[in-house]
């Protein structure tokens, strides 16, 4: 079966802008030459992203809303967030869906009376609250990805970060690190325009706390945000206390780690182990490649919508939690003994 990437190479653009211009991505700016190649070339292979047979058949297509709080930048810095859309996108082509629309927040322009014109929502995210009511009322078909809250009224599909956490320290500890520091940042819930009331801990950060007070260790962790210079910064910070190892919660974090320690001329893994998340392209090409922990995020996106069919056709069934496998992909960043 023909996908996103192989249009993507026969096209000369990236698979985040084959996702965005196959979804009618608005808030997508690219050329309409540009624009029409793709769909020249996603038209040879017969390629539908959001039905999964001819475009003649009989039954309408379910029709979705996709809400997402990924800004373009975002996903151009973080290949996480392109893998969760394409996703989406891909398991919308199979199962008779129509990805009506795909609205990026802050948008002040969004009314929540606008998800009554669809069938169901998925919320790609982490919105408030209060955000997610006013959109229940309006919309009772609702899958929530990525958000680590416990909210009984919704369907969500996350990762086990929490458990692939303690496993992972679990076998620095086994091989004898104990002095191991965090470095991430807190989670601030968006509504629609963008405006952040609160705060909670990360589920990464949560299950650092949890497991240093099980074994008694002191914990060292840093919570500054989640660009490359909170990385920087971060790591800055935590070099006084002669740590053996750092669990860094993503990609992009560690690039910003990494020049804190060439800066110190402190070498990786000699003098300082690294593990991340997110197991971005990014992880196996900076020098030394990167531990880090890989998420199923690409499957994120495909059981959303699959899950949001079974809401369609059961919506009276209780809405479930779905937590997908996370395990550590071992570089060079790290000297762990597995055996």
């Amino acid at each position: 079966m023909t996908g996103i990437r192989k249009i993507a190479r026969e096209a000369g653009v990236s698979p985040a802008s084959v996702s965005r211009v196959l979804s009618n991505d608005s808030s997508f700016s690219v050329s309409e030459q540009t624009r029409a190649r793709i769909k020249k070339v996603a038209a040879k292979y017969n390629y539908h992203p959001h039905l999964n047979r001819a475009v003649t058949q009989s039954t309408p297509p379910h029709s979705i809303l996709v809400l997402t709080t990924h800004s373009l930048e975002t996903e151009a810095h973080d290949p996480y967030f392109i893998q969760v859309h394409d996703g989406i996108i891909q398991e919308a082509s199979k199962q008779n869906i129509q990805i009506k629309a795909f609205v990026r927040f802050p948008n002040k322009d969004f009314q929540f009376t606008d998800a009554q014109k669809y069938d169901g929502v998925i919320v790609a995210g982490v919105f408030t609250q209060e955000f997610y009511a006013n959109l229940a009322k309006n919309n009772s078909h609702i899958v929530l990805i990525d958000d680590y809250r416990y909210l009984p009224a919704y369907d969500i599909i996350r990762n086990s970060y929490f458990e692939a956490t303690q496993i992972v320290l679990d076998q620095l500890l086994e091989n004898g690190l104990n002095k191991i520091a965090f470095i991430g940042g807190n989670i601030h819930p968006m509504n629609n325009n963008g405006e952040v009331t609160d705060s909670y801990q990360d589920i990464r950060a949560k299950a650092y706390l949890m497991w240093t007070k099980l074994h008694n260790i002191s914990p060292l962790i840093i919570l500054n945000g989640w660009t490359p210079k909170d990385g920087f910064d971060s790591m800055n910070g935590l070099l006084k206390d002669n740590i053996q190892a750092v669990l860094i919660a993503s990609d992009q974090l560690t690039i910003g780690a990494y020049q804190a320690l060439e800066q110190y001329q402190i070498k990786v893994p000699q003098d300082l182990q690294i593990i991340s998340y997110n197991d971005s392209n990014i992880a196996e090409y900076l020098v030394p490649s990167l531990s880090s922990i890989n998420p199923a995020s690409l499957s994120m996106g495909k059981i959303a919508v699959q899950r949001l069919v079974h809401r369609l056709n059961n919506p009276n069934d209780i809405p479930i939690h779905i937590n997908l496998p996370a395990k550590a992909t071992w570089r060079e960043s790290s000297e762990i003994n597995l055996n």
